[in-house]
């Protein structure tokens, strides 16, 4: 039986598998010893050619409509919000924000 190649989940894992493959290259790029320079630019450039056929895999089915959870989302692909544009907002909007959003209680078991 042959799983479905445009479910949300074979999305996260693609974007599981390109997070993987950029710690691996941050790795090599730090820690990992080599012979040679030139040894550790053939690593890298192997890398880097997974990591360039798993992002396209992961936009072609974005393209085709799958859907996956932000949180799921490789490191590389979450862009920072910039503090320029949070410190824009009002303080106001800010605290009406943080009273409105409470946390709910778990219910507590009578004994």
């Amino acid at each position: 039986m042959q799983a479905n190649s445009f479910s949300p989940y074979a999305l996260r894992d693609l974007h599981q598998a390109i997070d993987l493959i950029d710690r691996k290259i941050s790795y090599c790029n730090t820690w990992e010893t080599f012979e040679s320079q030139e040894a550790r630019q053939i690593h890298l450039r192997k890398l880097s050619t997974k990591r360039a056929a798993l992002v396209k895999s992961a936009q072609a089915l974005t393209e085709l409509g799958v859907r996956c959870e932000p949180q799921f989302l490789a490191r590389s692909f979450i862009h920072p919000v910039q503090q320029e544009s949070a410190s824009d907002a009002p303080e106001s909007v800010v605290a009406e924000e943080t009273k409105a959003t409470k946390l709910p209680r778990s219910p507590r078991k009578r004994r």
